[in-house]
């Protein structure tokens, strides 16, 4: 059964301590009819409430682009994804009818600064030293640390400890590179990871280390220069954030659990995520550290 919401988009960007809307896509603000996009609703049922920041809307902050994830490139452009409509089903599940998105920076995202959202999903792995920033949701997805490399270079287990490796800022692969592979060479730190896989592309570096999902949509996408020969195990988790001391936290948990158990979640999986994959992630060659 498909439902139809309607997007209301806002682009945000953090200038000094400022956040700022971006005149047009302020703009689209106003628009109330378009449809959510390709997203499927698999239940009707109301089982959570929650306390929203704007009335009948939920406000979801991420950072695009996340394609697989967020399907398309701005808010006003989105139209399905694993996230973008787990977020409608728990804006569903709650009674909701709109949803606003907030594309926010990396950096403001991960230092806990945004504000003015009800929930942020945006493939962020829940961590000890987050959980001291944000609320997390149990995972509604189970990733591990994939490298990605030009197909024509000579990365491999045993070697790339050796290797030029950019990592992304905030990311659990920075602080998993630096803390368990410890490689031999300076490690390259990217704010966006489209310039991550640029500098992968151009030779600036030898491998990329990042979510497994995220090497494997970039690999898919570069037209088979780039591959995902191994990745090392983390099962890391991604979680729904809610700011700290949220009354929505619990609520938004028991959706997630709920979007789980009636197969909501693997569904979505298989519309959005293994198309941009090309490869079943559990595939790929686990590698350890030398």
């Amino acid at each position: 059964m498909k439902r139809k919401f309607s997007t209301a988009a806002a682009t945000w960007m953090l200038v000094t301590t400022a956040t700022v809307v971006t005149p047009a896509i302020a703009g689209s603000q106003a628009q109330t009819s378009s449809s959510f996009g390709t997203c499927e609703i698999t239940s009707t049922q109301q089982n959570i409430k929650l306390q929203t920041v704007e009335k009948d809307t939920l406000t979801v902050a991420t950072i695009l682009p996340n394609p697989g994830w967020w399907n398309g490139m701005s808010p006003d452009t989105i139209n399905g994804g694993f996230e973008y409509c787990l977020a409608a089903n728990i804006a569903s599940r709650a009674g909701l009818h709109h949803i606003r998105i907030k594309n926010i920076s990396p950096a403001q995202f991960f230092s806990g600064m945004a504000t003015g959202y009800d929930v942020a999903i945006a493939s962020t792995t829940i961590t000890e030293p987050r959980k001291k920033v944000f609320n997390f949701s149990r995972p509604y997805f189970t990733s591990n640390l994939g490298v990605a490399t030009k197909v024509s270079g000579d990365v491999t287990e045993g070697n790339i400890r050796n290797k030029r490796i950019g990592v992304l800022q905030g990311n659990v692969g920075s602080d998993w590179v630096a803390n368990v592979l410890k490689p031999q060479t300076k490690v390259s730190v990217y704010q966006a990871q489209e310039d991550m896989f640029t500098a992968l592309m151009a030779g600036q570096i030898d491998a990329v280390v990042t979510d497994t999902t995220l090497a494997l949509t970039q690999a898919k996408a570069s037209n088979g220069v780039v591959h995902v020969p191994g990745q090392f195990k983390v099962d890391q988790g991604y979680g729904v954030i809610t700011p700290r001391g949220s009354v929505n936290t619990q609520p938004v948990d028991t959706a997630v659990g709920s979007l789980a158990s009636d197969g909501t979640l693997k569904r979505l999986s298989a519309t959005y995520l293994q198309p941009k994959f090309g490869v079943d992630p559990s595939q790929i060659s686990f590698w350890s550290v030398r």
